[in-house]
Formats: structure tokens, sequence, C-alpha cells
């Protein structure tokens, strides 16, 4: 049974696809941990109610909820080492400014667009990145990771209004609000492209 269940909707564009190389070449190379890669392509359609199906059919203990353009960096899998039930854990999302990049993420362009990735350049910045191991914070929503049994147990995302509605924030507040969920912030690194399945 693998330790962990990465779950990726997938819209098939160009661009995209570009991303998702990257993104799987990044997981072989840098997750330590026993994991499967469940990947749905029935994209475009909702991506919630696709990550819920998604951890229906997870064999993993923990989920990792991730996009088809985020590019992990050596030992992100840290990530999930402290996610007992009822706690969301997130990392340190890097973003190029392709659209708006939110206050709790960090702008820097290591490329903005999968053809002119600097990988190197960004592994760099993450060596040298101060943050400490691990305290309690909300990150940004994705990538992030949960007990797989106790996001099944909860009402998970909300597929009531159709994407692109932020269900991934009304969760989160449905957790915080009602079900007193801890939220771990962790010395994690992700790449997010950033809007790759719209720019064609």
């Amino acid at each position: 049974m693998p330790d962990i269940s990465i779950l990726i909707p997938h819209m098939p564009r160009p661009s995209n696809d570009k991303a998702l190389d990257l993104a799987l070449a990044s997981i072989r190379r840098y997750t330590s941990l026993e994991y499967e890669l469940i990947i749905d392509t029935t994209v475009p359609g909702d991506p919630y109610a696709i990550w819920n199906k998604m951890s229906w059919q997870a064999r993993g203990r923990t989920l990792v909820f991730t996009n088809s353009d985020v590019v992990f960096a050596p030992n992100w899998d840290d990530l999930v080492i402290n996610c007992p039930p009822n706690t969301i854990v997130t990392g340190y999302i890097v973003e190029p400014g392709n659209i708006g990049v939110a206050p709790v993420n960090i702008a820097r362009d290591f490329g903005k667009h999968p053809d002119n990735f600097r990988e190197a350049d960004f592994q760099h910045f993450v060596e040298k990145h101060q943050a400490p191991e691990q305290k309690e914070e909300k990150g940004w929503y994705m990538p992030c990771a949960m007990d797989k049994l106790w996001f099944q147990s909860t009402d998970q995302f909300s597929t009531e209004e159709p994407f692109p509605a932020p269900n991934d924030i009304k969760f989160w507040n449905y957790c915080e609000k009602d079900l007193g969920t801890k939220f771990l912030r962790v010395r994690s690194y992700s790449y997010h492209f950033q809007n790759q399945s719209g720019r064609e």
C-alpha cells in the first residue's frame, strides 16, 4: 500500500501537457515516500468534483491534492510527514506572475512557461529561502495534504456552485469553523506556472 496518493486533474493542452511532464519528472526524482499517481483527464469539468472522486480511488493513507502545472522541489514530501486527521498541511508556492500572486505565495520568475523553466535557479532559491520546518499557519490551497479517511468523512469539496467557484476556500472555511481543523505550513516548496490551461 502506498504512503501517499497524489491526485492531479489535468486538462490536455500543449502548454499544460509540458507542465505536466515537468511535474511528473519532479515527483519521480524527489519523492522519498511510497506513492501512487492518479491523473484524471476528464477536465474541462469541475476539478473539485474530480478531486473528490479521485479520493475514493486512492489507496494511500495521505492525499496530496495538486495541479498539473505544479513542479515540486527536493524534499517536497515533507508536506505529508505531519498530516494527522483533521489537519490540512501546505507548503510554500513560488509563482512567476502570469496572473496575480497571492500574498501568502512567493513571487519569483523562474520561467513563465514550461519551455523556459529554470529549474536549477528555482532549486537554488529553495535552498537559500528561510522558513521554519513547521508552523501553524495557512498557506495557499493547492498543493496540500490531508489524511484520506478524515477527508472522506467530511463534506469534501462542494460542487453546488460550478467551477471556477473557489470551493477550496469554502472547504477550508468550513473545516476551520465547523470542524476545528488545524492548519500547518511546512518547509516544502513547489513552483506553479499559473494559468497554463487557460493559455490555449
